[in-house]
């Protein structure tokens, strides 16, 4: 028989066997040990959590005849059947996205089921399906024929619509905490015979992020790579920095060193080492220092400039995807620490750094930014988007709202400038402004960066609109505080956008400067 891999092995058949997951497999067993499930379900959380496997196994459940406490009994007719059975249909919507695949679906949903009691269809990754697509599944979806149940898995919800949302039971996976994960891979490693330290354990958690199916396929791949899994041996595999390389890197900016910051940098850049993920477990490093300063366990550290470390690395986190010098702006986070802004805490002098080292004058920076221009008086410390963001809520309408998602939907080229359409969705609209949302900051930055060059390709086609974007968690909040004003009757009012700075004028001046006025001729 051929080797099978860890992931597909040890997949979920029961749903005693789901990890992490207990409150949504609670419910799940007792609706159909009750005979009390939905005609249609979305199971929705971030990859490699058990979506699909649920889907499977609650489609199995559903059509056994012979139920153990809420679990498919794995004998009768139906349970054997199960992986053949043409009455429980997979669609890959990822690769099956287009209308017509809907509407074949609708046509065959009429029949009945050839051997089970219900005929099930599992659509994975049910986002990437197209608008007309959604459309021709809506109306099945809604009335479905009585022996047909939906179950629709997807990692990015907000990109479905609410009209098919609203239609089904949702059901949102999380990330699998790090006990039940690690408890999860030494079970599989004793099963099969697998030696890995604990501290390997740590960091494959952290590798995989909660994902099960990243978490096996490091463990398999790092079995067949050595006799022993160490944690050194990982990090050396998926080439990443180490903690003892995060807090050495610490010390060097703690002892003003900086040729120790430059070297150490250049050798993950050199080594192709992944700078998202430098910059991920850097911030989780520090954090965990900073806590502990605050616990008192720790008097090597100060925690303002420590916080200071960790909100620069984030800002190069967040420009990451759109920085092709990232690397650099990870040394100067280092970097801009040293030379007198010592991270050490005086209180617990630092053995190699000397505590005559004055203090930084943290409130220099808070008088500058006193400086700002005011907008209004009780406006000034919005920024442009927030004032976006409030000028769209005061007259926000559906109409306008589908007159934007018409047109965003339907761009030809589906691209604008360096903006990937498919990449924001337009939430919230009003006859001068809208709002979209992006997955990540770094998306709704770039987004804001270029939103003239958006809002002019919006005017060709006739929408006159100013646009900014935040990520969808900014956005859930958001809509929340708006039904809580509008319930307490609160009103938005227009707030007026400050007026565009003129930083060319003054830049082309400094660049002047560099020059002679006399034109050099060349015969």
């Amino acid at each position: 028989m051929s080797y099978k891999v860890l992931y597909r092995k040890y997949r979920p058949s029961n749903f005693n066997r789901v990890i992490g997951q207990k409150s949504i497999i609670d419910t799940l067993k007792n609706s159909v040990s009750n005979n009390t499930f939905s005609h249609a379900y979305i199971f929705t959380g971030p990859r490699g959590t058990g979506k699909t496997s649920t889907a499977k196994i609650l489609a199995k459940a559903i059509n056994c005849t012979n139920l153990k406490d809420g679990e498919a009994c794995g004998e009768c007719e139906n349970c054997l059947n199960f992986n053949t059975t043409p009455d429980v249909i997979e669609i890959d919507a990822a690769s099956n996205n287009g209308v017509d695949e809907i509407r074949e679906l609708r046509n065959n949903i009429t029949l009945a089921p050839a051997s089970s009691k219900f005929k099930i269809y599992i659509i994975d990754e049910v986002h990437m399906l197209s608008t007309g697509a959604f459309n021709a599944l809506l109306k099945t979806l809604e009335e479905p024929p009585g022996h047909a149940i939906f179950i629709l898995a997807t990692t990015e919800v907000y990109k479905v619509p609410i009209t098919i949302l609203s239609r089904c039971q949702r059901y949102d996976f999380k990330k699998i905490n790090r006990v039940d994960l690690i408890n999860h891979l030494k079970d599989i490693c004793k099963e099969e015979s697998i030696e890995c330290d604990e501290e390997a354990y740590e960091e494959i958690y952290a590798l995989s992020e909660g994902c099960v199916r990243d978490a096996l396929s490091i463990l398999d791949q790092m079995s067949k790579t050595t006799a022993r899994i160490t944690a050194e041996s990982i990090l050396s595999n998926y080439n990443i920095i180490s903690n003892k390389n995060i807090e050495e890197l610490l010390n060097a900016t703690v002892q003003n060193k900086p040729e120790l910051i430059v070297s150490a940098i250049d050798s993950f850049e050199d080594a192709g080492t992944n700078a998202q993920k430098i910059i991920k477990k850097m911030i989780k490093f520090y954090e965990n220092v900073a806590i502990q300063i605050k616990l008192g366990k720790e008097k090597r550290y100060k925690f303002e400039l420590l916080n200071k470390l960790i909100r620069n690395l984030n800002s190069c986190y967040v420009d990451a995807r759109i920085n092709e010098n990232v690397f650099t702006m990870i040394k100067i986070s280092f970097l801009e620490l040293i030379n007198g802004n010592s991270l050490v805490d005086n209180s617990s002098p630092h053995p190699t750094v000397s505590t005559k080292i004055p203090e930084p004058k943290l409130e220099l920076k808070r008088e500058q930014d006193r400086e700002t221009p005011p907008i209004e008086e009780e406006n000034k410390a919005l920024s442009l988007s927030e004032i976006r963001i409030n000028n769209c809520f005061v007259d926000v309408n559906k109409e306008a709202l589908n007159e934007v998602l018409n047109i965003w939907n339907n761009l030809e080229n589906k691209k604008i400038s360096t903006i990937v359409v498919q990449n924001y969705t337009p939430v919230a609209a009003s006859d001068k402004y809208t709002i979209f949302t992006a997955e990540e900051d770094s998306l709704a930055n770039l987004f804001n960066i270029k939103r003239e060059e958006i809002e002019k390709s919006l005017k060709k086609k006739e929408i006159t609109t100013k646009v900014v974007a935040i990520t969808n968690e900014e956005w859930i909040q958001q809509k929340e505080k708006f039904k809580n004003n509008r319930i307490k009757k609160i009103k938005y009012e227009y707030i007026e956008e400050p007026a565009p700075k003129d930083d060319g004028a003054e830049m082309k001046g400094q660049l002047d400067t560099l020059f002679t006025e006399k034109v050099i001729e060349i015969s």
